[in-house]
């Protein structure tokens, strides 16, 4: 009986290589999403404030935003560092 020979299958990365631009693209439009969720709330309530006649929710808005964005921006840095430790191999 004739031995077919073996054949190892070949081992591909875990998603397609993507260019550095495009990994670029993608940091920037993350961390300007970051940014926004750091303005928006107090520009929203700025705008509320003078809709309604109050005097809080643009002080509501700058003390909820920045915090929360900086949070954001901290679990997107902790990604990226885990993502360039998986590529290494750590």
């Amino acid at each position: 009986m004739v031995e077919l020979p073996h054949f190892e299958k070949p081992e591909y990365p875990k998603g397609p290589k993507r260019s550095s631009l495009a990994e670029a693209y993608d940091l920037v439009s993350r961390v300007l999403t970051c940014v926004m969720v750091m303005i928006l709330p107090g520009i929203g309530g700025g705008y509320l404030d003078s809709h309604y006649d109050t005097s809080y929710m643009m002080v509501t808005g700058w003390i909820i935003g920045p915090p929360f964005g900086l949070w954001q921006l901290i679990k997107l840095a902790n990604s990226v560092v885990q993502e360039n430790s998986d590529d290494v191999g750590n």
